[in-house]
């Protein structure tokens, strides 16, 4: 496999998607329920992934996908499968917040070799392949050790699962009391490469889905960090399960596990 030209088309793909989500500019954005009031999809979302699906299908013809808009019937047999969130941060982009993004991860032999997230709207491409480090606009990344009390700590709700609000916000609370402040910006591909980034310290949530974390686990991964779930075991990359996630360097993700 080719990993230079894998990243590079990844990269041009990502970079037109970003673009499709400026078009909406600032006038009204119709959405659609999926499985909840909280839940939603833009004909932004289908139109950027089915974008995304065509590029990389013909840049990789016999390449699988997995897609949260669902993927498509027939996905090809080969030993590649792409994992794409079109816009992660729907709820975000509706409301015109401003922080969302385009996430791509591409899977070899159930493990991601390559990611890429773009936010259009900072013009910031983060972008990792396995082994050979990550990077945000071509500048390479590297997660610092650091405390919770060092640190700033973002989080996710998991808006879809209510039954785990009591136990999340039970650990936020205990998190609150050790670290210097916590943030939750709504977008948990964009949350995973901020830690990458060194712009906070730790990421926590108790659901989400491959495509939210499939190319931000690989970046955070590569700037030295790691990701795992609640009990501190190596993130599942099972196509169906959703898995709990926390991220950052090693101590301080083994720290919040030991706390909760």
């Amino acid at each position: 496999m080719d990993t230079l030209y894998l990243l590079d088309e990844m990269r041009r793909v990502a970079r037109h998607c970003g673009e499709m989500m400026l078009v909406a500019g600032e006038g009204g954005i119709a959405a659609e329920r999926k499985t909840s009031f909280r839940d939603l999809v833009t004909d932004y979302d289908k139109r950027i992934q089915a974008y995304a699906v065509n590029a990389l299908s013909e840049a990789f013809p016999d390449a699988g996908f997995v897609c949260e808009e669902g993927s498509p019937a027939d996905t090809g047999a080969g030993a590649l499968t792409f994992v794409i969130d079109p816009i992660d941060g729907t709820l975000n982009f509706v409301h015109h917040f401003r922080h969302s993004c385009t996430s791509i991860a591409c899977m070899a032999d159930g493990e991601a070799v390559a990611g890429v997230v773009i936010n259009p709207y900072s013009d910031e491409l983060f972008y990792a392949a396995r082994g050979a480090g990550a990077f945000l606009n071509g500048r390479r990344l590297r997660i610092l050790p650091c405390s919770l009390a060092e640190t700033m700590a973002l989080f996710g709700t998991s808006p879809y699962n209510p039954e785990v609000a009591d136990d999340t916000f039970t650990r936020l609370r205990m998190l609150f009391g050790r670290c210097r402040d916590i943030r939750r910006a709504g977008a948990a591909a964009l949350d995973l490469c901020y830690v990458a980034a060194g712009r906070a310290g730790l990421y926590f949530e108790e659901r989400i889905c491959l495509w939210d974390y499939a190319a931000g686990a690989l970046i955070v991964r590569e700037a030295g960090g790691i990701c795992t779930d609640l009990e501190g075991n190596p993130l599942s990359y099972g196509k169906k399960d959703k898995t709990a996630c926390v991220a950052g360097c090693a101590d301080l993700v083994r720290e919040f596990v030991a706390m909760t």
